[in-house]
C-alpha cells in the first residue's frame, strides 16, 4: 500500500484544483469558465472519453441519466450521470458527477461534480458559479 501514497497524493492535490466546482450554488452572481482542468491520473485519451460521455448528458436526457465510458489501453473506466438542469446567465446548463476507476485502484473510484453550461456560441466550458457577496 505504501506504492500507492504519491498517487493518492497526486489525486488529492487534483481535488483542490476542483473543489469550487463541486456543489451546485443556489443564488449565482459570476460565473467564471474553465477550458482545461488539470484530470490527475488521466491520460488525455481518458479524458476525451469521459469528456464525450458527458457531452452525451447536455441535451435531451432526463435527470439522473448514465452514460458509461472505459479506455481499453489504460484500464481507466468511469461514468456520468445527469444531476442537475438549471438556466444561470440565459444560458443552459448542466450538473454532472463523474466517477472514476482506476486500475490500480479499484477499491478507491475518485468522484467529481462539475457544472457545464452552454455558451452563445453553442460550446459547453466547464463554469465555476460563484455566490453573490
Amino acid at each position: 500500500m505504501r506504492s500507492l501514497d504519491p498517487l493518492v497524493r497526486h489525486w488529492a492535490r487534483g481535488l483542490v484544483v476542483l473543489l469550487p466546482l463541486l456543489a451546485p450554488v443556489k443564488a449565482i452572481a459570476e460565473m467564471t469558465f474553465s477550458t482545461d482542468l488539470a484530470w490527475p491520473g488521466l491520460t488525455h485519451d481518458d479524458v476525451e472519453r469521459m469528456h464525450a460521455a458527458a457531452a452525451r448528458l447536455y441535451e435531451g436526457h432526463s435527470i439522473g441519466t448514465i452514460e458509461r465510458w472505459r479506455n481499453p489501453d489504460t484500464k481507466t473506466a468511469g461514468e456520468v450521470r445527469l444531476v442537475r438542469s438549471f438556466e444561470a446567465h440565459k444560458m443552459q446548463c448542466r450538473t454532472i458527477d463523474y466517477t472514476i476507476r482506476f486500475e490500480v485502484v479499484r477499491d478507491l473510484p475518485r468522484h467529481y461534480v462539475l457544472n457545464w453550461c452552454k455558451l452563445p456560441d453553442g460550446d459547453w466550458k466547464i463554469v465555476e458559479l460563484v455566490p453573490p457577496r
